[in-house]
């Protein structure tokens, strides 16, 4: 790889990481080119980026960012999972992977400037999603206005009960 192309590689890197709200480093060997595009095809579908990258250009491009400590952490064949938009969507998926081909190891991940340990990761998978999150919450939010409309509309409703039976009463 020509110099000017590794300074290309590390802008773009960095910019991505600057990004992302969560990288997360992983060992692939043992993977044949099936299960990695299996586990590429799963990763896209959640908007999460994995990419292959040497240890010396990805430790340049995280020198800045809030991702610095993967720095140290880089040693042997190394894939960098990472998503702008869902932190926990990569550890779900690589997770749910390895558990399938125990052959990816995840590693060590890195948001917000902390590093965190491979049992931490795990921890995240029982998380609910975001959009599960999102709906736990508008459904609290809801619930109020709910019981007060149920509250107001019930003495109309008896109101028109007891009418109808003394209606069919006479």
């Amino acid at each position: 790889m020509k110099r000017e192309d590794k300074r290309k590689v590390v802008a773009d890197l960095q910019q991505r990481m600057t990004q992302a709200k969560i990288a997360i480093l992983t060992r692939y060997t043992g993977l044949n080119v099936e299960k990695m595009t299996q586990l590429r095809r799963e990763l896209r579908k959640a908007a999460v980026e994995y990419r292959i990258v040497k240890n010396t250009l990805l430790r340049r491009a995280v020198q800045g960012t809030e991702k610095e400590p993967l720095g140290k952490e880089l040693e042997g064949p190394i894939a960098v999972a990472w998503s702008e938009t869902d932190p926990v969507a990569p550890a779900r998926i690589l997770a749910k992977f390895a558990k399938e081909f125990p052959e990816l190891h995840i590693l060590i991940a890195c948001s917000e400037g902390k590093l965190w340990g491979p049992a931490e990761i795990q921890g995240w998978v029982t998380l609910p999603s975001l959009d599960e999150l999102r709906a736990k919450i508008l459904g609290l939010i809801q619930a109020p206005a709910s019981n007060l409309v149920r509250l107001l509309v019930t003495p109309g409703t008896l109101l028109a009960q007891l009418l109808k039976a003394k209606s069919q009463k006479e």
